[in-house]
């Protein structure tokens, strides 16, 4: 009898599992496929006709262009350019896409931007235009959003990839010298740490990363010009970043290569982004490095968030991207 109970009564449950499983699916999102294609690379779906005209010339003259203060030339992107009907579904989950269409029904140009549409990460941007000449227009008005949505989905990517494994040492340190927090991967080590100094570094096969955070008493703007970001990180990299062999240490190699600033917001902080060249006096070592510098009104001190990249023989424009978010993930403590 009581098998005959739990029988009938399993009977009654199987459908019912069945209906709460079928009405869980529906309820959840659809999960997106992983975007493809590296971080530095960008499908530009074209005609082939548009690709040969002016536009494509334009398009490849300012996504093809160098990196800014590298020691030898990288492009911005490796462009790959596909026709629209090859455009389907394999090469739709690219992690970066740009789509240039004549559309004679278009009575005004039409630039659209977005995020995740086939895929995660995702950056799509599309301009349709009624001709050539409007394409064009669009393009040369807006490239610079473009780069802009290409390169902040990447460096927000990473963040989000280095907040799984983070380096609690360094975050205390971070806190205890600097009143400052800082996604800094768990494969970082404290490689030194003195007073208004710290230097983070990443060892691995032919590739040396480096994070270096200094401040100094704030007195007036001088801070963020040039000449004097260049003079205080000289006096810091002498003293406390030293190159392999006796008596060598890091410096600026401006002598090959001047470094470039620019002016800009950084979460509401002014602050100045150099870039340039870096080598190792009495020794045979250099490379790329990025730095930003702002004011800690609060404590009223000047601090540079700066890194480095150290890679013979390789591109070095990911890896000093990589750098780049870190630095970028900032944010001071509020006590």
């Amino acid at each position: 009898m009581k098998k005959n109970l739990f029988l009938r009564l399993s009977s009654l449950l199987v459908p019912v599992l069945l209906l709460i499983g079928s009405v869980s699916c529906k309820d959840e999102a659809p999960v997106k496929a992983s975007s493809t294609g590296s971080p530095s690379e960008l499908l530009v779906v074209a005609e082939r006709n548009l690709w040969k005209s002016s536009l494509g010339d334009s398009v490849r003259s300012f996504f093809d262009g160098p990196v800014p203060a590298l020691p030898q030339p990288e492009p911005l992107y490796r462009l790959v350019n596909v026709k629209e009907d090859e455009f389907g579904r394999v090469l739709k989950i690219h992690r970066n896409i740009l789509i240039l269409t004549i559309d004679s029904a278009m009575k005004q140009p039409l630039v659209e931007m977005r995020r995740d549409v086939w895929a995660a990460p995702q950056s799509v941007a599309k301009i349709s235009a009624a001709s050539l000449a409007e394409l064009k227009t669009a393009f040369e008005e807006r490239k610079n959003d473009f780069l802009n949505m290409y390169s902040n989905a990447e460096i927000e990517r990473l963040q989000q990839l280095y907040k799984k494994s983070l380096n609690l040492k360094a975050a205390r340190a971070l806190k205890e010298n600097f009143n400052l927090s800082m996604n800094i991967p768990a494969d970082y080590f404290l490689a030194k740490e003195k007073d208004n100094f710290l230097w983070f570094r990443r060892e691995a096969n032919k590739l040396s990363q480096g994070i270096l955070v200094y401040s100094y008493p704030y007195t007036d703007t001088n801070a963020f010009s040039l000449m004097k970001i260049l003079s205080v990180r000289n006096q810091f990299t002498e003293l406390f970043v030293p190159g392999p062999s006796e008596n060598s240490y890091m410096v600026i190699a401006d002598e090959y290569m001047e470094p470039q600033a620019r002016s800009l917001r950084i979460k509401k902080y002014p602050a100045t982004e150099v870039r340039g060249l870096w080598e190792v006096k009495k020794d045979f070592m250099g490379g790329p490095f990025i730095s930003y510098t702002l004011v800690d009104t609060k404590n009223n001190r000047v601090i540079t968030l700066d890194g480095y990249v150290y890679a013979p023989g390789e591109r070095k424009h990911d890896h000093l991207k990589q750098i780049q978010a870190i630095l970028l993930s900032f944010e001071f403590i509020e006590k």
